[in-house]
């Protein structure tokens, strides 16, 4: 078991549960949102933490880290705001009637007001920076990395902040396993698709931050032969 506990959070849709299935099969029990779900939060916002579990992968969990013991551990994982966004229309995440869409309007009451599209991008901006914030307070370690760059190295050295050591290689290996490496998405939204808004702006902004090119695509120019 790890020398601290540790959460995996970021949005909906980002692939959280590819990790959580990683770190199980590396011998380090991490279940994907067995802790952090909505039924927890029904419970008077008392959590309960199995022993047998040394962490917990979900999004649930973002809005209360900052309740998490002193010296764990939050791994922030992001995905491409493209590519999240997409799933996230393709699955109508808003739009439909449940109490995943009820707890992120809880924590984000314009997404009641938001068309689909803006809601979806006013969500991955705002559910990552309530992440980045919410691990500023306390004594708790924070480390950010990026789903797409999750290989063996990355796995091993998001464990080795809870004080475990993992062959790079069986990381690997895992990874494969789950279907990590494959093409999880085919991205066909663009950043042309989206409205020219401010809030626009502001996803490119923090998208740059995190490393992801938001280029606007642009017709081919027309050359004289």
């Amino acid at each position: 078991m790890p020398s601290r506990l540790f959460v995996t959070t970021g949005c909906a849709h980002a692939e959280l549960e590819l990790t959580a299935k990683v770190f199980s099969a590396l011998d380090v029990p991490c279940g994907h949102e067995e802790i952090f779900h909505t039924a927890a939060f029904e419970r008077g916002g008392t959590l309960f933490w199995p022993q047998t579990a040394a962490g917990d992968a979900s999004w649930y969990a973002a809005p209360v880290l900052n309740k998490l013991p002193e010296s764990s551990v939050v791994m922030h994982q992001v995905r491409d705001p493209l590519s999240t966004i997409q799933d996230l229309l393709a699955s109508r995440f808003f739009e439909r009637e449940t109490q995943s869409r009820y707890f992120a309007e809880d924590f984000i009451p314009q997404l009641m007001d938001d068309p689909p599209l803006v809601g979806c991008m006013r969500y991955w901006l705002e559910w990552n920076r309530m992440i980045e914030n919410g691990s500023q307070g306390g004594d708790l370690i924070y480390r950010r990395f990026r789903v797409e760059d999750f290989d063996g190295h990355c796995a091993a050295e998001q464990l080795a902040l809870v004080g475990l050591q993992r062959d790079a290689g069986k990381a690997r290996r895992a990874i494969e396993t789950q279907g990590g490496t494959r093409l999880r998405c085919q991205v066909t939204l663009t950043w042309n698709d989206l409205p020219d808004i401010p809030l626009t702006a502001e996803l490119k902004g923090m998208a740059e931050r995190y490393g992801y090119r938001t280029e606007r695509r642009t017709e081919p120019r027309a050359f004289a032969a």
